[in-house]
């Protein structure tokens, strides 16, 4: 796809300025690689894979159709996240993660603004995603961010642990002169 350098407007310029973003697909290696990661830290996060087998059809790394990377300065992958379909004008927000040395660079928040710019710009009209209650930090950044709670949606809707959000997308505006 496509690999663009872009700044958080919220962030020190130069600080974001170390990082690449290259966009995939949920069947690149490295993306894969996160996925892996990001399902080993779920297992733990709540005692195993067996307390967590109704959250895996969802979370497949295959039905994730625009798949984030980001890159450090020295070319090392550092973070990831992506984007599933969802219904009539949504997009889910998939894998919002960052590597461990990397965290409290705001990278997460730098994702979170090129998906939603990203979605905007391929005709989403709004952002949804889930998190569990216990994950009080990525609560936090999302209503920080502008989400709002929503009713838990397919296939979560029966999942106690699961919190949903969802953020409605401005539309682009275009003006000709």
């Amino acid at each position: 796809m496509a690999d663009r350098r872009a700044l958080m407007p919220h962030a020190n310029k130069e600080q974001m300025s170390n990082y690449r973003i290259r966009w995939t697909d949920g069947h690149d290696r490295e993306f894969e690689e996160f996925h892996a990661i990001t399902e080993n830290f779920y297992n733990q996060l709540v005692g195993g894979p067996q307390n967590r087998q109704s959250f895996v059809p969802g979370n497949q790394s295959k039905d994730v159709k625009y798949a984030m990377i980001v890159y450090s300065k020295d070319d090392v992958p550092v973070a990831c996240s992506g984007l599933k379909e969802h219904g009539k004008g949504d997009v889910e927000i998939k894998r919002v993660w960052v590597q461990p040395p990397f965290r409290s660079h705001h990278l997460a928040t730098f994702m979170m603004h090129e998906l939603e710019s990203f979605a905007r710009e391929h005709g989403y009209k709004r952002t949804v995603l889930m998190t569990r209650e216990r994950m009080d930090y990525a609560i936090k950044l999302y209503e920080g961010l502008g989400y709002k709670r929503i009713e838990n949606y397919s296939p979560y809707q029966h999942m106690d642990d699961a919190v949903s959000h969802a953020k409605d997308l401005p539309a682009i505006s275009l003006t000709v002169q």
